[in-house]
Order: structure tokens, then C-alpha cells, then sequence
């Protein structure tokens, strides 16, 4: 079994990553003119903004985090950090002691003839099964963290995560579905102009998604 490990230390901030949460409520407010907050309390505006956030992060992988933690000896699984996005593409680099693995599929690590570790269901599987006790480091991509008071996001993105907080009360709150698919639209488009050349283009979420 794994010792430690359940959530990582974040490695970089990129320095355009100064957004707040006021800053998205007030672009939000001027667009859809929405300034009574009785009508529509900031802490709304701070749920929706956090949950489009955290899709952004998923679909990008640009949250960089990195966690260390012992491997027993004579196990050969590691339990994903809690903060993860779950995808084999969610690891970066994975070491055991000073070894870096080669990522290989599940069927190579239940066959055992590659060395390496393979991605299942939230757990890291290493073979060949260590004899001894192992420190391991893992670089991961994760999910934003559960708070938009700080917005982990690079300040490209702030356009879409305005707009992708547009659709949702658009749909939610005024139930426009010409509004929600008009700012559905805007946000796809900021998204393939900011995703990182390797991920290429996105497909477009549905208004529901």
C-alpha cells in the first residue's frame, strides 16, 4: 500500500494568475445586468464560477501540483491524490526513489513484461512490485481547488469563465435558452483560443453538460 500522497503542493502559479472572485462577478453583473444581489447573491455568482473553473481545469490540465509519499515493500499500487483530474493524461512524471517510470497500459502492467506504472480507477499500478520500501514523488495535473477567492486560472482565461457563468444563469435563472446557447458559443470559442497547442481543439459542450 501507499503512505501519503492524498493531496499534492502546488508547484507554480503562473503569473498572470491574479484573478478574484470580484472579478468575474462584476463583468458577470454588467452582462447579464444583474446588480441586485438579492436577485442574484454573490455567493451564487461564486458557485457557478468555481464549478466552470474546475471544468476548465479538467479539459486543460493546467494545474500543476506534485506529491510525495512511501510505497511499501512487496505492494504495487499507489491511490490517486484526491485532487486529480482522473486521467492516465493527468500524470506528468512518476518517480520511485530517483527512478523515473515510463507510463505503460493496464494490460502491459497485468502482464508484467514492461516495467512501468499504468493508470486504473483512480489507482497508479507499479510493476515490477519493489522488494523494499520506496519514497515516490508524482507530478499531476488537478482539479481548481474548492475556493474562487483566488483563481488559480491564467488571466487568458477570464473571458470564458465569464461567459461560461453567463450560460448557466442565462439557463438557470432566466430559462434563455437563446442567451445560454449564444454564451455557450462564446465560451467554446475563448476556450480554443487559450487551450495549450498540444490538446488542440475542443469539442463543444452541450447546454446541459
Amino acid at each position: 500500500m501507499s503512505t501519503g500522497g492524498q493531496t499534492g503542493t502546488l508547484l507554480s502559479v503562473d503569473s498572470h494568475a491574479t484573478l478574484v472572485d470580484s472579478d468575474i462577478r462584476t463583468r458577470v453583473r454588467q452582462i447579464t445586468k444583474r446588480d441586485n444581489t438579492t436577485d442574484l447573491p454573490n455567493a451564487d455568482i461564486d458557485e457557478l464560477t468555481l464549478e466552470i473553473c474546475r471544468e476548465i481545469s479538467k479539459r486543460t490540465l493546467c494545474l500543476k501540483e506534485s506529491t510525495t509519499g512511501t510505497l511499501s515493500a512487496d505492494s504495487n499500487t499507489i491511490t490517486a491524490p484526491t485532487d486529480m483530474i482522473p486521467s492516465a493524461g493527468a500524470i506528468d512524471e512518476l518517480y520511485l526513489d530517483t527512478t523515473l517510470l515510463d507510463p505503460i497500459t493496464f494490460d502491459e502492467w497485468r502482464a508484467g513484461k514492461r516495467s512501468g506504472y499504468a493508470y486504473r480507477d483512480e489507482v497508479i499500478y507499479i510493476t515490477p512490485t519493489p522488494d523494499t520500501d520506496k519514497s515516490y514523488t508524482l507530478y499531476y495535473r488537478k482539479y481548481h481547488p474548492n475556493s474562487v477567492s483566488a483563481i488559480y486560472l491564467n488571466d487568458d482565461f477570464k473571458m470564458a469563465i465569464v461567459y461560461g457563468v453567463c450560460q448557466k444563469i442565462y439557463e438557470d435563472y432566466e430559462q434563455s435558452e437563446d442567451k445560454g446557447l449564444e454564451y455557450m458559443q462564446k465560451f467554446e470559442h475563448e476556450m480554443n483560443k487559450n487551450m495549450p497547442a498540444e490538446l488542440g481543439f475542443v469539442r463543444m459542450r452541450t447546454m446541459r453538460e
